[in-house]
This record gives C-alpha cells, sequence and structure tokens, in this order.
C-alpha cells in the first residue's frame, strides 16, 4: 500500500486533491455518460479552466461596504425565491410577534414607577390590585420571550434548509462541481456547506428581527421621552448613539476580515483531521504518526495564533458595545436631572416625583437600550460579513464556471466512440501530452491504453468525458442514453443499502432502473463478492429489511470491503448498467491477475466494449487494439 505522493504537500494542495479524490458529476441528459471523476494522474492540479479568477475572487473583500450589501441582497432573494416566500411569511409572522411582546414589555417596564407611587403614597388598597397584575404580565413577558426564541430558531433552521439546498444545487452540479474542487477557486467548499451556512443562519435570525423592529420602537420612544424630559432628552439619546455607532463603525472592519481567516484556519485543521481517518492504515504502515502528529500541531497552532487575534480585535469592539451600553443608565439620570433642577416637577409630590424618575429613567433607559441593541447588532453584524461573504463566493464562483464551461464532447448516432486530430494538453502550463490522435471505436472494438506515468493518459480520459476540453480537434461520442460508463482507480464507496451501491448513481440519462434481487445476486457472483450480503447481516441493525435494502453508512463501506472488493463493486456497478462502452482509468489495479481477468470475462460476455488504461501485460488479451502514449506527446495505435 503507498502512501499518495501528495502526503508532503503543502495544505492549499492538499485541500484540491481531497476533493478531486471523491468528486461525483451526476448525469442531467441522455448525452451525459455516467461520471465518476478519477484521481488526479500526477499530483499535477490543472483543470481545464482560464487561469483567470472571478473579478470578486481576485482579493477578499472583507469591509461593511456596497459589495458586502450587494451580497446580503443576494442572500435575502434566494431565501425569499428558494422558500416559495415561505421565510418571508415567517420574518412577518416573527416581527409581529416582537411588536406584540414589546407592548407587553412596555407594560411590564412601566410597573416599578406604579410601585414607587404606590408605595410612596402607603396606598395598602392599590398594592394587592398592582401586585396581582405585576405577577400576570411579568409571567406574559417569559412567555412572549420564550415564544421568540422559539421562533427564531424556527426561522433559522428554515434558512438554513434553504440556503443549503441552493448552495448544494450550485456546487454540486455537472458544470461546476470538477472546477470547484480541483482549481482552488474557494478553499474549503465543504465547511462553507456545512458550516457558515449553519451559522450565517442562525446569527441573520437573531439580528434580523431586532433591526427590523428597531425604527418602529426608536420613534415610539422617543415620543415618549420628549414628553417627559423634552427635547433634551431624546437628543441627548441620540447624540449618544451617534457617538456610539461611528465607534462601533471603526472597529468592526478588522474583525470581520478576521472572522473570514479563523473560518479558513478551522476548514484547513478539520480537513488535516479528515485526512489522517482516511489514511490510517497508510500512516501506520509508514509509521508516519510522529509526522502526522507534527503536522496536525501546526496546524492547530495556526488556529489558536488566528482565533488569538480575533479575541483582540473583538476585545476593541466589544469594549465600544460594553461601554456604550452600561453608560446609558448614567445617561438616563442626565436627562431627567435637567428638568427637575430647573423646578419643572417642583410642583410634584415625593411619591408622584419618584414614579416620574423610575419612568423617565424606563423610557429614557429603553430608547437608549433601542440604540444599544443595534450598536451591539455590530459584533454579529461583523460574523454575517464574514459567513456571507464565503457563502456568496462559492456561488459567484460557480456562476463564473457557468460561464466558462461549454460543450466540449460532440454526440453521434453512429454508437461510436471517435476522435479527429485530437491533441490534449494540460490547461494550465499548455504542455503537449497527446498529438493529432485520430481514433474510431465500433462496438467490440476493445482499446488498451498504455504509457509511462505522465504521459497523459488519464488527461486523455477527462477530455473523452468532457472535463478538460481538447487543445484541439474533436471528440464524439454515442447519443444514446448511458451508453458510455467511465470508471476511474479509486473506487467511490457511497453511503446506502448494497442496492444502491450496485445501482449507483440510481439513473442515466434521466432513465432509473429497478435492481431486482435476482440481478443483484447474479451481479454480486460474476464480480466475486457473493460473501458481502453474509458480512453485512451483522453491520446494520435493520434486521427486519431484506440485506440487500438495509442501510449502510460510507464509514461501514470503508471499513468492510477492501480496495479491491471496492473496486470490483464499481465493476459491478457496469455490469448492472450494462453500457455500450465502459471506460476504465486502471479501476482493477488492486485486484489479483486472476480477479481481474474474471471481471474482464465478465463484461465481455456482459457484450460491453471496454476502453482500459492499465500496466500489466495480462490485460492485452482482452482488447483487439492498444494504444501507446509517448513522453514527447506522439503515439502508436496497433
Amino acid at each position: 500500500m503507498q502512501l499518495p505522493q501528495n502526503q508532503q504537500q503543502p495544505l492549499s494542495d492538499l485541500r484540491r486533491d481531497r476533493v478531486q479524490s471523491v468528486g461525483i458529476t451526476l448525469p442531467s441528459s441522455p448525452t451525459v455518460p455516467l461520471l465518476p471523476s478519477s484521481a488526479p494522474e500526477t499530483p499535477s492540479s490543472d483543470t481545464f479552466y482560464s487561469s483567470e479568477k472571478p473579478d470578486g475572487l481576485h482579493k477578499q473583500q472583507y469591509a461593511i461596504g456596497l459589495l458586502l450589501l450587494r451580497r446580503l441582497r443576494r442572500i435575502g432573494a434566494v431565501m425569499h425565491r428558494s422558500s416559495n416566500k415561505r421565510i418571508g411569511l415567517w420574518c412577518l409572522l416573527l416581527l409581529i410577534a416582537k411588536l406584540l411582546g414589546e407592548v407587553v414589555y412596555y407594560y411590564a417596564g412601566r410597573l416599578p414607577s406604579e410601585f414607587y407611587r404606590v408605595l410612596g403614597d402607603r396606598d395598602v388598597s392599590a398594592f394587592y390590585p398592582l401586585l396581582f397584575r405585576c405577577i400576570c404580565v411579568v409571567t406574559l413577558a417569559g412567555a412572549c420571550r420564550a415564544a421568540l426564541e422559539l421562533g427564531g430558531g424556527l426561522l433559522g433552521t428554515l434558512a438554513r434548509k434553504t440556503l443549503t439546498e441552493y448552495t448544494n444545487k450550485r456546487y454540486i452540479e455537472e458544470k461546476t462541481l470538477h472546477g470547484l474542487a480541483t482549481q482552488g477557486l474557494v478553499d474549503n467548499p465543504d465547511q462553507r456547506v456545512t458550516q457558515d451556512i449553519e451559522r450565517l443562519s442562525t446569527t441573520l435570525a437573531t439580528v434580523l428581527p431586532e433591526l427590523l423592529l428597531a425604527p418602529m420602537l426608536v420613534v415610539y420612544y422617543t415620543v415618549k421621552c420628549w414628553k417627559i424630559s423634552g427635547v433634551l432628552g431624546p437628543l441627548s439619546v441620540y447624540l449618544y448613539f451617534i457617538v456610539g455607532a461611528v465607534a462601533s463603525k471603526l472597529a468592526m472592519p478588522p474583525v470581520v476580515k478576521q472572522v473570514y481567516r479563523l473560518e479558513r484556519a478551522e476548514g484547513d485543521f478539520r480537513f488535516l483531521s479528515l485526512r489522517v481517518v482516511e489514511y490510517a492504515e497508510s500512516i501506520a504502515f509508514f509509521s508516519g504518526q510522529q509526522r502526522e502528529r507534527k503536522t496536525a500541531d501546526s496546524s492547530l497552532a495556526s488556529v489558536i495564533n488566528v482565533q488569538k487575534q480575533l479575541l483582540w480585535k473583538q476585545f476593541w469592539l466589544g469594549l465600544v458595545t460594553q461601554v456604550f451600553s452600561y453608560m446609558g443608565s448614567t445617561v438616563s439620570y442626565v436627562i431627567i436631572a435637567v428638568p427637575i433642577f430647573l423646578g419643572r416637577y417642583d410642583d410634584r409630590s415625593g411619591g408622584d416625583l419618584s414614579s416620574v424618575i423610575s419612568m423617565n429613567a424606563f423610557v429614557s433607559l429603553y430608547l437608549i437600550y433601542r440604540f444599544s441593541l443595534v450598536i451591539e447588532q455590530a459584533k454579529k453584524l461583523a460574523d454575517v460579513a464574514g459567513f456571507g461573504t464565503r457563502i456568496v463566493q462559492l456561488w459567484e464562483a460557480a456562476d463564473w464556471l457557468d460561464r466558462q464551461v461549454t460543450e466540449q464532447v460532440e454526440r453521434n448516432t453512429e454508437g461510436k466512440i471517435m476522435t479527429q486530430g485530437l491533441c490534449v494538453a494540460a490547461p494550465r502550463s499548455g504542455h503537449q501530452l497527446v498529438a493529432n490522435l485520430d481514433l474510431q471505436l465500433s462496438a467490440g472494438d476493445s482499446l488498451l491504453i498504455t504509457g509511462a506515468n505522465g504521459v497523459g493518459k488519464t488527461s486523455l480520459l477527462r477530455v473523452l468525458a468532457g472535463l478538460w476540453p481538447p487543445a484541439s480537434g474533436t471528440v464524439s461520442l454515442p447519443a444514446a442514453a448511458h451508453s458510455v460508463f467511465f470508471l476511474p482507480q479509486q473506487a467511490y464507496v457511497i453511503a446506502g443499502s448494497l442496492r444502491e451501491q450496485l445501482s449507483y448513481p440510481w439513473s442515466a440519462g434521466g432513465q432509473q432502473r429497478v435492481c431486482s434481487d435476482e440481478e443483484l445476486a447474479r451481479v454480486l457472483g460474476c464480480v466475486g463478492l457473493e460473501h458481502i450480503p453474509r458480512m453485512l447481516e451483522s453491520e446494520s441493525d435493520e434486521r427486519h429489511l431484506n440485506v440487500y435494502d438495509r442501510w449502510v453508512s460510507a464509514q461501514t463501506w470503508a471499513r468492510v470491503l477492501s480496495p479491491g472488493e471496492r473496486q470490483r463493486m464499481s465493476v459491478g456497478r457496469v455490469l448492472f448498467w450494462r453500457p455500450a462502452f465502459a471506460i476504465l482509468d486502471e479501476c482493477t489495479s488492486s485486484l489479483d491477475v486472476e480477479g481481474e481477468a474474471a471481471v474482464y470475462r465478465a463484461m465481455q460476455d456482459a457484450g460491453i466494449t471496454v476502453v482500459s488504461v492499465g500496466h500489466r501485460a495480462e490485460l492485452r488479451r482482452f482488447h483487439r487494439r492498444r494504444l501507446h502514449l509517448l513522453a514527447d506527446g506522439s503515439h502508436v495505435l496497433e
């Protein structure tokens, strides 16, 4: 067993290799072959796309400005449109509920001033009814707050579902998956889907209702404050808010930038941990535990360093918001002190004056609270900016790839694989791999592609599959549905039942097939996996189901199946779909010679014409023709 060459590569290269090794391209029309993408033939990360990146991705944008507003507007439009306007309805209902809650909070806030008056006047007859009303209002206020938290949580869940489904639609799509996985337009796309969307949804569900309700409450409590303390009251609060807003605006951009960097560092650290699990056996054979531990510790140190920097930048933003919040009570007393010292309330009794002071404190403090709440949202808006930037960048990269990618493969009704004057070159370097290849394969014209490592065997298959464009010349594949099936060297195992494993990807050219128990048993016997159902008996808790239909996790499949058995399973998919052509990229390299011969005979007996990449001399007897690629780009076709 050999550890992949990229084991020692920089982290940025490892991310590209990881996703490339498990990528899947699903067919969307009868003219598209079934195409699990293959692992790279060489460590090169070349792809067929232009080396130019979309304008928005040339440099990261962290500032709170027009670009962020455009991205947040797009997020809002996606949530509104993709959820069939349900999110808009949820926001409206939550806004109404929060407004009703504010009415309850207002009456709860008036209670202290009434207690001051009743207790100041020693009015026993009014005390007990007030006490009962206080218990009812406070209980209702608590219930409202709990209900609002529930509503906000449900809104966040719906937003996450909507955004994730839309992102998966843009990401796991025929034209974009391979490019996003191999070109490095964005880092850690998996983290953007699984974590950033969740955090954005949760934060938005908290921030959005507060910001939408703030204008109405500010106007209402401004009027109340004006009536009690005159124009000086609201004017002082407004000036206080402006100072706090300016200070927060100055402290916010560094936090946005650091949130973005922390998410990227966390993604790198998580990927290294997953990689250790994925290649645990290879690392153990190499006794590379110490090296991997040092790499993991180094990545952790990077995360901790970025996290410390974020904490320091959050400290200054938090200092501004917290001082602004706590200073509000002092401002409220200054506001009421002016009219008191000017003699406006000289005619009031001690109890009435205490009530006025208490009511003014409530109104002023609540107005300051609404303003301070807006200021405090600045910290959360910094998180929204960071998460939103990462999510929309993924969409923008997918949009750019949609504009770049064009159909690279022609279709013919003759049922042949044909190339004319085909030249294959590494897209970024332009290094020519294959030159002037004229090829025509009919049913039964099996072909073995040979050559030294790095001469372009897998690259040629990428061009045939339409993942790379030809440097020049044309490629034509049969137009019939599921007539071509590509198999990579690294077998792809899904999470699902044994029936789903063999019938993956469940549809071809928009058509679906049901795998019967009899056909399933036949295919398993053809590829030497008839023992798998017995192995699965103890691996699933769904004992009431047919063993073929018991769900099995991807981790369990990876543990139960050896590398050779995974390759046999891949060949079983070919036998199930029975395409006219099967294009195999060393997909039997983990099998012994006898096992390899058995699966090739099974494909021959099924009438499948194979186009194979391989090195073993034993493969030649299963192919009528041979294409040998040379290092200078020339070839020999026999």
